[in-house]
């Protein structure tokens, strides 16, 4: 199939690229011209046709959409130089541009994926993430922060009325936190998202006057003693944190089951992976791994959930491979420099 990927030179989007040319299929790559940083990346091979755009100008739209078998929808305004109204013009207004130049042009498509994400589970009313249950597809919030969870909750919404309504072949994947390896250990050579000092530069920091807050800057401060080590955090409640995150390789195997099982079309998944990080588990383990010392200490903000996969898993027999030991070794060989399949993300702008 001739595939049209957008984002196609971006974190995830390079790699479900790649995946897609072992398997022999032809790329469109659709890239926004001022991810200067990116936007050669498949400069070098015949099989990727890169056309540069706008998602919010739809002659552009039109270019990439054209004469296509089917499409990945994978890029956004995330992380970048955008105010609320670019966010809202991108990841809405350009979601619609792409369903409505199906409509005109490419009325016959096979498929059209969308890239969705964990956060409109998040309620906005609420401080943090906490859930006593499973969370499942049936569980979106009613309200979503701006600009990112709104803005890609409406693309969702678009993508399955235009299905329901236009007959449009659309799935979308909500994903969870995705891990790309190369990312994942600082300069240390250790995993950022559990080690001490991030905690402990936030709150030595802390010019607020929240008496909670303060109370907790002056735990870390006083656990703090120079040398680096894990954090092993607990909730308000005292149960330490559990998050569900997911190796980006287990992301594209989701996405190819998008396009290639029938049974995908017109419903919503949560993309999830094998990643679960119970804190009271994962922290022993990195201890010892790495022969550092713990903290526990308590903090303001809960985090403790876990995805409910059993929809992805019976419905396109998705089956998660990479949990926390796989993911260090892929971070690991990475950083000597060995190829383990994987694109790293590089500079997302200049």
């Amino acid at each position: 199939m001739k595939i049209l990927v957008t984002g196609g030179t971006g974190r995830i989007g390079s790699n479900l690229v790649k995946r897609l040319l072992e398997k022999g299929h032809d790329i469109r790559s659709f890239t926004y011209p001022e991810d200067k940083n990116r936007v050669g990346r498949w400069d070098d091979n015949p099989k990727v046709e890169t056309v540069l755009g706008d998602l919010r100008e739809y002659d552009d739209v039109k270019n990439a959409v054209e004469d296509v078998d089917a499409i990945y929808h994978i890029a956004a305004a995330f992380g970048g130089p955008f105010n609320n109204r670019e966010y809202l013009a991108i990841n809405g207004m350009g979601t619609l541009n792409i369903l409505e130049c199906i409509r005109e042009f490419n009325p016959n498509i096979h498929r059209l994926v969308y890239a969705c994400t964990e956060a409109i589970y998040w309620e906005l009313t609420e401080k943090g993430r906490l859930f006593d249950e499973l969370v499942t597809e049936d569980m979106v919030a009613k309200y979503h922060n701006m600009p990112y969870f709104l803005t890609k909750w409406i693309g969702e919404e678009l993508c399955m009325t235009y299905h329901h309504q236009y007959n449009i072949p659309s799935t979308v994947f909500r994903f969870s936190t995705v891990v790309e390896p190369s990312e994942f250990l600082n300069e240390d050579g250790l995993p950022k998202l559990f080690v001490f000092s991030t905690i402990y530069n936030r709150y030595n920091n802390y010019k607020g006057n929240d008496p909670a807050e303060l109370e907790i800057a002056e735990i870390v401060k006083n656990a703090w003693n120079g040398e680096e080590k894990f954090i092993l955090k607990r909730n308000p409640d005292g149960r330490a944190y559990k998050e569900h995150f997911a190796d980006i390789r287990d992301i594209v195997q989701g996405l190819i089951l998008g396009l290639e099982e029938d049974a995908a079309v017109g419903q919503e998944f949560t993309l999830g992976g094998k990643a679960i990080f119970n804190q009271e588990k994962i922290i022993p383990y990195l201890c010892d791994r790495y022969q550092k010392e713990c903290v526990d200490i308590k903090l303001s903000n809960a985090n403790y959930f876990e995805f409910d996969l059993t929809k992805i898993k019976t419905l396109l027999g998705f089956e998660p491979q990479h949990d926390l030991g796989s993911i260090l070794d892929a971070a690991e060989a990475m950083n000597r420099g060995e190829d383990v399949g994987i694109i790293p993300t590089g500079l997302r702008w200049d």
